[in-house]
Order: C-alpha cells, then sequence, then structure tokens
C-alpha cells in the first residue's frame, strides 16, 4: 500500500521504520528543524532523520497550508498513518484520503495530548487505538484496538517506547487487513497536555495515587514540589516497604529517614511513599538518600 507518514519524535521514527518496511511511503510530514539542547543546535526532527536515512520525500511543516496539500495530492497515497506528528489535520486534507492515527489509550477514554499519561495517572483506559480521523477530537470511528498494562516502576516514558512498538505492528496488520470501522462508544474522557503547575505534588493524596502521577508526568513536565521553599523535582517513588520504622504522628508532606535507611515521605490517608530519586533546583539528578544527607534537620515538603 502506498501511504502518507505523519509524525515528528523519537517514537514515531521507530514506527516509521516499522512501516517503510511493510509499505510503501510515498511522502513523509513531519515538523520543521528547532533549535534543541542547551546550544540551541538546529536539528531535524527524528522523523526526517529517520526519512532521510531510509531515502523517503520529507515535507517539513508545523501545519497543513497549500503547499502541503500539494505535497499530498502528488503522493498519490492511498493512505495516511499518523503517529504523534503535532499539527492539526484540516478539512481539507482529511478529504483528500483517509488519515488512519495511532492513539495511545483505549478510546473513547483519554482524548486529547497525553493519553499515555493519563491512563498512567487515572489506572484507567490503557491501551493503544487505530481509528480514522474526522474533524473531531479524537472522535472517528475506531478501526483497531489492544489493551495493555503497565509494568511495575514503568514511567511515560519508557511505557511510550513500548507502547510505539506494540501500536506500529497493530497499525501494521490493520493495514493489512482493512477491518470495518466500528463507532466509538462508552464514556469518553479528556487528556489535555500537563502543564507544571499541574505536575505540583499534593501529599494529601493517597501514596498509591502519588506513585502514578509521578511516573506519568516522567519525562515530561516531572512531579515537583517546594522544600524549604525550593522546587524539588520527583523524579522516581515508589512503595514504602520498609518493615520496620518508629512509630509516630507524622504531618502530610513530613521527609524522613526509615529504621530501613529508606527516605519516606508522609501521604495523606496514613500512607506514605519512598523517594528514589530526586532532583534539587539548579543541580543534577540525585539519590534521594545522598539529596537527604545534604539536608539539616527535619524536612518537610511545602
Amino acid at each position: 500500500m502506498r501511504l502518507i507518514f505523519a509524525g515528528t519524535p523519537e517514537v514515531a521514527s521507530r514506527a516509521l521504520e516499522l512501516i517503510a518496511d511493510k509499505h510503501e511511503v510515498t511522502l513523509v510530514l513531519t515538523r520543521p528543524n528547532a533549535p534543541i539542547g542547551r546550544n540551541r543546535i538546529t536539528t531535524p526532527s527524528p522523523v526526517a532523520a529517520k526519512a532521510e536515512q531510509l531515502g523517503l520525500n520529507v515535507h517539513k511543516t508545523n501545519k497543513i497550508d497549500e503547499e502541503a496539500l500539494n505535497a499530498i495530492r502528488q503522493s498519490n497515497a492511498d493512505k495516511a498513518v499518523i503517529v504523534a506528528y503535532g499539527a492539526m489535520i484540516p478539512k481539507a486534507a482529511l478529504s483528500a484520503l483517509p488519515w488512519w492515527n495511532l492513539h495511545f489509550s483505549l478510546l473513547p477514554e483519554w482524548r486529547g495530548a497525553t493519553p499515555l499519561q493519563h491512563s498512567m495517572k487515572h489506572d484507567t483506559g490503557i491501551g493503544i487505538s487505530v481509528f480514522e480521523l474526522d474533524s473531531g477530537l479524537d472522535t472517528g470511528p475506531l478501526i483497531s484496538q489492544l489493551p495493555l498494562s503497565f509494568l511495575e516502576n514503568e514511567t511515560a516514558g519508557e511505557a511510550l517506547i513500548r507502547f510505539t512498538e506494540e501500536g506500529s505492528n497493530l497499525l501494521i496488520r490493520a493495514l493489512e487487513e482493512n477491518p470495518e470501522p466500528m463507532i466509538q462508544k462508552g464514556s469518553s474522557s479528556l487528556a489535555p497536555k500537563i502543564s507544571r503547575l499541574d505536575a505540583k505534588i499534593d501529599f494529601e493524596t493517597n501514596a498509591a495515587d502519588l506513585i502514578r502521577f509521578i511516573r506519568a508526568a516522567n519525562p515530561e513536565p516531572m512531579a515537583w514540589a517546594n522544600q524549604n521553599g525550593e522546587p524539588v523535582r520527583i523524579l522516581f517513588a515508589s512503595a514504602n516497604t520498609s518493615a520496620t520504622e518508629s512509630l509516630r504522628l507524622r504531618e502530610v508532606g513530613e521527609i524522613y529517614r526509615s529504621d530501613d535507611n529508606e527516605i519516606i515521605v508522609q501521604c495523606g490517608d496514613k500512607s506514605s511513599l519512598r523517594l528514589e530519586l530526586v532532583q534539587p533546583a539548579g543541580k543534577r539528578e540525585t539519590a534521594a538518600q545522598d539529596w537527604w544527607n545534604g539536608l539539616k534537620g527535619t524536612a518537610k515538603f511545602d
């Protein structure tokens, strides 16, 4: 089948590689070169780099304008597939040919920009969907779905790599089998982009929910909390497995070393979590125990 592929980040480049091995990709749409890293070096997107490596025709654009529409029409493609492109597909492009999108939740749960993160945070709608785009927000008919689960202690960034591999194979099978589209059924939920403010930790929350929240915010935008007026990123936390600890009533947000030498934070519902990896403001990430050793006296998240 002759395909257009639209995508931008690293995970999408892997999808392009897998799809191009099975089908003829006549056009690749991706976002333009962008400044990357501390030195802000202008760099092609991972998808652009992969497409050039594979010798594919690339069109770089932030939106599907008239020039992009001409490239789409001239590609003579049968179908377009999208994996994390990052730009809207207008009606003019939708009417030119079918567009299938790989989505990282079980639709209609978690429509929007960050479905995998929200499914991890809320522990619902976990899986992948292939659906045909229409003019709504992830409302088009379903082509195929696959329920999945998150691995223990897996972050959103790690899960996205694994889900993309599974999703690319699901998409390839759907292209081969061309199943009958199905209308989405059930209650819908929205997955808007998670801002830095959204990622501030509320330690009044139960520890089990907070652990999922911290994993969901890694690598972007990273969960954080204030300690002594300074932000500290919580890169990784896990269940408190301390077998013993001094029994005392602790305040929510209080940080302490357990009798098992673990760094613990008191949370809501009389629960607690174990800090594993943190990053104080302006410093590199560090093991929670090393960070704790640098604190003086009792410590508490604001």
